[in-house]
């Protein structure tokens, strides 16, 4: 569609963002996270990186985005016991 013809500017098709495919991922890592929290399961860095392949920085920020959301469970806040 142009200018000329219907007297409006033409649409603009654009890519599926990357940044939606970056969240669902790291929603499927903080899930896996809560997870293992919930089940006092131990979270380290290489269990996350075997299963993810994610960096120590993806990790961190991860963990960062889990205690930002401030669950507890029995008094005790999820994710302030990592190694």
């Amino acid at each position: 569609m142009t200018i000329g013809q219907f007297d409006a500017l033409a649409s603009i098709t654009r890519p599926p963002s990357r940044t939606r495919d970056r969240d669902r991922g790291s929603l499927a890592r903080i899930a896996w996270l809560l997870a293992r929290f919930i089940r006092r399961e131990a979270v380290h860095y290489e269990l996350y990186e075997v299963r993810f392949g994610g960096s120590v920085r993806a990790f961190r920020r991860d963990l960062a985005a889990l205690r930002s959301a401030r669950i507890y469970r029995g008094g005790t806040l999820l994710g302030s016991d990592v190694s």
